[in-house]
């Protein structure tokens, strides 16, 4: 009869402090995406040049053509790698959402799927 009791605060945890923190960890989780994409660094530096590669300024037209080009190109190459790693971090984050709605869920009906499955298996309603 004692483990009786331990039904009403399995349900108090699992529907109280379980399920905040499982809420908590999946806050974490996408700021832990979020940072690893470093994606307010990607927005900072959207039209910086590539990998700061930015050559001299030689003296003279041709010079200052030259580095006009080499400065547009490494930004240029820059802009598209940033673009292109901040849409691989929304495909990320989007499969996160997803997987973390699915996990919640999941959560909240796991309890109710678990006595669903004992009536079934020993009564056969």
């Amino acid at each position: 009869m004692q483990y009786i009791s331990l039904v009403p605060t399995f349900f108090t945890w699992w529907y109280g402090r379980g399920l905040r923190d499982l809420i908590s960890f999946l806050a974490g989780l996408l700021s832990y995406t979020k940072n690893m994409f470093s994606v307010s660094v990607l927005l900072k530096t959207l039209f910086s040049p590539w990998k700061k590669m930015v050559g001299a300024r030689r003296p003279g037209l041709d010079g200052l053509k030259d580095w006009l080009a080499d400065n547009l190109i490494s930004r240029g190459i820059g802009l598209v790698v940033r673009i292109f790693m901040l849409l691989v971090f929304l495909v990320f984050l989007i499969v996160m959402l997803v997987a973390s709605a699915l996990v919640f869920i999941f959560w909240l009906g796991m309890p109710a799927a678990i006595i669903g499955a004992f009536i079934y298996i020993f009564i056969g309603i």
